[in-house]
């Protein structure tokens, strides 16, 4: 069923525009004057308060010796000019995304939690590479927490011509600015995009994102959002809950003519506390003896999941006779969950608890609306 958007604008807001620094940006304000929008005060007197947590990225990199770099405080003086309400904290030192793993994905979570007493929203800038694993691990860390927390980036630095970093920004503090959109979402090229459900599917577009198996969250007209409903749960906050930073987490990628028997060893060298498996199809794997024995021992000890190499649908496990080893084994089936969710929800899981009959069925909850119910 197509859906349909819906402008979503609070009544009790009166939207106009501000000029700050040469920049057009929409305060959702009652009217105050001298175009001052410090403290995003609403007719009800309400002050929405925002947090900006600047963990790197190209949208904040400059020309270096070696290509781009980046460039500590340009981009933080920047924002902080252009949005002077909004509370900047930049990280040090900046990280390249393709750096980041999950004791960043605990620092950001923490970040967040810590100031959920002070701050009403959160904007997160980071870079693309790995931004679809680090707003899923936000997705499970902060389930409940009922803040919009928007991560977004840029596929060109700021400064350049035509790039896409100031509308990103612009777009993501507009729409926690409405405050209807609650959760971890990624809002990049006009779209917005539930956290865990969001994988980068282009490396050149300025629209590099998708979300395959889920639509679109909102789209942005103008200076405001259309969304639609989310797939959320009813969970509520129940405090942070960060992951195993030092879990042993892998992902193995089946192709054909892959060696079978250096895939078992390897999986089998030392324990492991989880396994995303990208396998055929509907979650199909070649009859190997070899490969079926080590998913088999794994199982035992740790939590394999079973992941679609396909952009578009779910693991059936059993609809093909090259399946049903994975079911005799223990293989969970991911469903439609990307593959960025699954391996940051495994990471999660380490961190709840240490026995695997709770890791299994942990995994198996919809926790944050990480996969379709059926």
């Amino acid at each position: 069923m197509q859906a349909s958007f819906q402008p979503v604008f609070d009544k009790i807001f009166v939207k106009r525009f501000a000029v700050i620094n040469n920049r057009h940006f929409f305060c959702h304000l009652a009217h105050r004057p001298n175009n001052d929008c410090t403290g995003w005060r609403i007719f009800r007197g309400i002050t929405v308060r925002i947090c900006l947590l600047y963990c790197g990225g190209t949208l904040g990199m400059r020309p270096g010796n070696a290509g781009l770099e980046p460039a500590p405080g340009f981009l933080s003086e920047v924002l902080q000019a252009s949005y002077p309400a909004v509370e900047v904290i930049e990280y040090s030192p900046l990280l390249d995304s393709s750096d980041m793993g999950p004791a960043d994905w605990n620092r950001i979570a923490s970040d967040i939690a810590q100031r959920a007493g002070e701050f009403d929203r959160f904007v997160v800038l980071h870079g693309t590479d790995t931004m679809a694993w680090t707003s899923s691990a936000l997705s499970f860390m902060l389930a409940g927490l009922n803040k919009p927390v928007i991560v977004t980036g840029a596929q060109h630095p700021w400064e350049e011509q035509g790039s896409d970093a100031p509308d990103n920004v612009e777009a993501a503090i507009e729409l926690v600015m409405g405050g209807a959109y609650r959760g971890v979402g990624v809002v990049f090229a006009g779209q917005l995009f539930q956290g865990n459900r969001v994988r980068k599917s282009d490396c050149e577009a300025d629209a590099a994102f998708s979300s395959p198996n889920l639509p679109v969250a909102g789209r942005r007209f103008g200076s405001g959002w259309a969304l639609v409903g989310a797939e959320t749960t009813n969970s509520s906050w129940q405090g942070l809950q960060l992951v195993a930073a030092d879990a042993r987490v892998v992902r193995a990628t089946l192709g054909p003519g892959h060696s079978s028997i250096w895939l078992a060893q390897s999986l089998l060298a030392q324990p492991l506390d989880g396994v995303v498996l990208e396998t055929y199809g509907s979650g199909n794997v070649p009859a190997h003896p070899e490969l079926t024995h080590a998913l088999e021992a794994l199982a035992q000890s740790t939590v394999v999941v079973n992941c679609t190499q396909c952009v578009f649908g779910s693991v059936q496990m059993g609809l093909y006779a090259s399946s049903q080893s994975l079911v005799a084994a223990g293989v969970l089936a991911a469903g439609d969950m990307t593959p960025e969710a699954a391996l940051a929800k495994l990471y999660w899981v380490a961190g709840r608890t240490q026995q695997l009959a709770e890791r299994r069925q942990l995994f198996m909850q919809n926790i944050a609306g990480e996969r379709t119910q059926k």
